[in-house]
Parts: structure tokens; sequence; C-alpha cells
């Protein structure tokens, strides 16, 4: 399932969204090399408000974090206009019916293709189903080489906004989505995700103490894996993606 944590219910939380900082250093900074600050081992950053809306995969209430993605409004500072702005033909579009997801990020801990593309689609489901929720037409991100043909071609109706740049030894990509119920009924039956998958939780009987296991999150996969059946294999390895925005 996907938790849509935002302002109303964050401070239920707290433990997950500290899990997934520390799981976005893990990946970002440890295992590629990004330049972004760095906090208490954790990578956070401007963005990271009281406005951002955080999407966090779980299998259940109280189990381990296994994936996460940010979203953000855009009629405020975001990372395609501040950062990324030549990648965009022209203005990076903006607006309050237009959304930012950013952040994609798995735990370190999961592996197996099968397992984490299962994740990226039951997260571009939440996306989608989140955007419907708060009336978003379209939902604008940057995907790096190995997250952008699985992001254009997993069912919801995508577009790149300018021409692949050059980041270092990889490379960036805007690009935007339109949001649809049609679109998201594709993305759901090319996935096999046949009802909704998101969930908010506003009560304060949740409790969360934030330590698991070292294996915990592993199990909490395979199990989700099998309750869905692995996705057919690709050549992309999601490992490497990074990001739905890749700033």
């Amino acid at each position: 399932m996907i938790i849509i944590v935002n302002s109303e219910n964050r401070a239920l939380f707290e433990a997950d969204l500290a899990q997934m900082y520390c799981q976005r250093k893990a990946i970002f900074v440890d295992r590629l090399g990004w330049n972004v600050p760095i906090v208490a081992d954790q990578e956070t950053d401007c963005y990271d408000r009281d406005d951002t809306i955080y999407l966090l995969a779980k299998e259940g209430l109280e189990g381990p974090l296994l994936s996460s993605v940010r979203l953000l409004p855009t009629t405020r500072a975001h990372l395609m206009s501040d950062l990324f702005p030549a990648a965009c033909l022209g203005v990076p579009p903006r607006g309050p019916t237009v959304w930012e997801a950013s952040r994609f990020c798995i735990t370190p801990e999961l592996s197996g293709q099968g397992i984490r593309l299962a994740l990226l689609w039951e997260v571009i489901c939440g996306v989608m189903e989140t955007a419907l929720l708060y009336g978003i037409e379209r939902v604008i991100f940057t995907a790096n080489r190995g997250l952008l043909p699985l992001a254009l071609n997993c069912g919801w109706e995508a577009a790149r906004l300018g021409e692949t740049l050059r980041d270092e030894d990889d490379e960036v990509t805007a690009a935007v989505a339109t949001i649809s119920i049609s679109g998201l009924r594709r993305v759901r039956h090319l996935h096999g995700l046949s009802i909704p998958v998101i969930r908010f939780h506003a009560g304060t009987a949740r409790r969360s103490t934030g330590q698991h296991e070292p294996h915990a999150a592993v199990d909490e996969g395979r199990q989700y894996a099998l309750s869905r059946g692995q996705a057919a294999p690709v050549q992309h390895d999601t490992q490497s993606t990074g990001d739905l925005a890749h700033g």
C-alpha cells in the first residue's frame, strides 16, 4: 500500500520519514555519489517542506519502509525550475494543477529486479491516485538514463519536455505525465494492480518506533513480490535510477 503523508498526519509518521531520509542518503549519496546536503546521516534539502507530500510504500502500517517519493506544488520553488530549466525546450510547466515528483527511492536492502519494478509501478499508481484526489492534471519529473524508458512507457500518457542533458556520468531528461482516470486504469491493467493503492491515516493510535531488523525490509519485499507476482524481466536496472526527479 501507499500511505499519503502530508502536513495533517506527518507527526504520526516521523519515524518513517526519518527512515526515508536515511534511505535517500544511502542511495543518492553513498551509492550514486550525489553532492547534496546531509544532516545527521540523512539526505534532506530545501524542498522537504511543510507543503511537501510524501508517498510511502509499505506492506503494512507498522512494517518497514520499502519505497518513497515526494510531491511538490509548482507554485513554489521546485527542482525542475530551480536546477533543470535547461532540460525543457520552453519554460518548465508550473501552476496550481501541476505537481513535481522527485526523490523516488527504494530501500537499499531490497534486491531483485522484479521486486523493485513492482514497487515502481505501485508508486506510479500512488502518484496518479493522489494527483486525481487533489485535482492535479500534470506531474513533471526528471529521470536519468535507467529510469526514463520505464517512466515514459509504464502506461500513463508521458512525454519529454526537452533534450536529454549530460549529468556527469549519467543523463537527465525532463518529462511530464498527464493524469487521467483512463491512464490510471491502463497502468493498473498493465501491472496487475486491480484496486486503489493509496491510504490515508489520520488516527492518533498508531505506534511506530522506526526500529527494524536489518533484513526485515528484504523479507517484506519478498512477501510483496509473491503477493503480486514478479514483474516480467526488462533490460533496465532500476537500482541505478535514483529519482522520479533526478535532482
